[in-house]
């Protein structure tokens, strides 16, 4: 008789091993093309096991202390799977800005939040450099696996910085195998750089968040 734990195991690592090879390819895409990561690959990226077992969306919206009525952009929302725990946890009166540079993500994160009734998450295509939102109008700021992808990461952060409260957080969170993984010593230091300082470390080598404030005058 075949153990099932075996057969969840090796399943697993088949997946897994999808995963590594198609986040290969994107990584060579995406180096010799200079381009963002495709759309249709959110679907591969943004799976139902990661959600499950690795990179949950109640643990990553909990660690970001969100309050309700708070105003809150998310760069990089994929299919929404974080965008739409976050929006829940700042309601009623809060607001969730879902921005990303292309419109087919932004489209399809459009009819998923009208297809789930959420009426508090507002996709819009944005540039991360240049964000559309009022110096210090904004408490939180999260990416989820996808700061790295940005040619300069260091700039995004100095956008956040600026639309960000005094006492606003910026929360990042990473894992492997993504194709763009940085080291948390990396990641540390974009934001030091862009006038934040370490506030809050979650995680491990294999999966992080850390949270950043501002440096204090």
């Amino acid at each position: 008789m075949i153990d099932l734990w075996v057969i969840l195991k090796a399943l697993f690592l088949i997946f897994l091993g999808i995963l590594v090879f198609v986040q290969t390819i994107l990584r060579l895409i995406k180096h010799y093309h200079h381009v963002p990561t495709p759309a249709f690959a959110t679907q591969v990226l943004d799976n139902p096991i990661r959600r499950r077992f690795i990179q949950k969306p109640e643990t990553v919206a909990e660690r970001m202390h969100l309050k309700p009525g708070m105003i809150v952009v998310e760069i990089g929302p994929g299919k929404g799977s974080y965008t739409i725990d976050v929006a829940k946890r700042v309601l009623t009166d809060g607001k969730v800005y879902a921005v990303d540079i292309q419109n087919t993500v932004i489209d399809n994160l459009r009819k998923k939040v009208k297809r789930e009734g959420v009426t508090n998450v507002f996709p819009i295509v944005d540039d991360a450099y240049n964000l559309s939102f009022e110096d210090g109008s904004v408490n939180r700021v999260f990416a989820i696996a996808c700061l790295p992808e940005i040619p300069d990461p260091v700039r995004v952060l100095r956008e956040a910085h600026r639309i960000l409260r005094e006492d606003g957080l910026v929360c990042l969170s990473e894992l492997l195998p993504d194709p763009d993984y940085p080291r948390r010593k990396t990641e540390i230091g974009w934001a030091e750089k862009a006038g934040f300082e370490l506030d809050e470390m979650f995680g491990n080598w294999f999966i992080y968040q850390l949270n950043f404030r501002k440096k204090k005058q």
